[in-house]
């Protein structure tokens, strides 16, 4: 029978060892399956941040296996997991992290720039929808630097999902945002998973956040202390 496991993580463990040895991750295990939305939650210095970054391949110096899409992520060379990275996950980041010179259109089409795969009217075609889908569609043409922080928390959802990601990381993605916006970006993302069955996984401090999620992983000096 084939897992529904997408992310599949096995006695994860790391060290930092500056200024002295600390271990952040402690022994971690854990599985996400497809079209799940969860979140991490912890205090400060928990290992939360940490543990998202090993699960969606932005670091790879840890012990224990991460299995990413039946695929083991120690095992991919430098530029395969690049390719791997840009072809399978999307990102959303606290701060938005957009060209502030380029026009909302150019970028959001820029993963799909980088993959390579579409023709450059197929990019622009693929970018509007996604934008639509975002609800921003009108702002397309406009330098991002002119949109408010809600409008670019969206854009940069919109261009997290350009390469048609099996999954959606997230680093505290409203932690930037009032209330009102965080509101928006939580229907936004409960939708991705409803209409597209979207894997989702983030980071968050936000109560508000975790209430929307499908489960909660609480995790404290290291260790996993509850799943809800």
């Amino acid at each position: 029978m084939q897992s529904n496991h997408i992310i599949v993580a096995n006695h994860v463990s790391k060290v930092f060892t500056d200024p002295v040895d600390f271990r952040v991750l402690d022994d971690i295990s854990l599985t996400v399956d497809k079209g799940e939305f969860v979140v991490l939650v912890g205090p400060s210095g928990s290992g939360k941040t940490t543990l998202m970054y090993a699960l969606s391949t932005l670091d790879t110096e840890y012990e224990g296996t991460i299995t990413v899409d039946g695929t083991d992520i120690a095992s991919l060379s430098p530029n395969q997991l690049a390719q791997f990275r840009n072809s399978t996950i999307g990102f959303v980041f606290q701060f938005h992290y957009l060209l502030p010179d380029f026009t909302v259109l150019d970028n959001v089409s820029l993963p799909a720039i980088k993959a390579g795969v579409w023709s450059a009217d197929e990019i622009e075609e693929r970018a509007m929808k996604n934008l639509q889908l975002l609800g921003v569609a009108d702002q397309a043409r406009k330098r991002s630097s002119r949109l408010s922080g809600g409008q670019q928390q969206r854009v940069a959802i919109a261009r997290a999902l350009m390469n048609n990601p099996k999954i959606l990381f997230g680093d505290e993605p409203t932690g930037n945002l009032d209330s009102k916006n965080t509101s928006m970006v939580l229907d936004i993302l409960r939708d991705l998973k409803a209409e597209f069955n979207q894997t989702i996984l983030m980071v968050t401090h936000d109560l508000q956040f975790a209430e929307r999620a499908d489960r909660v992983i609480a995790i404290r000096d290291g260790r996993i202390v509850n799943h809800e």
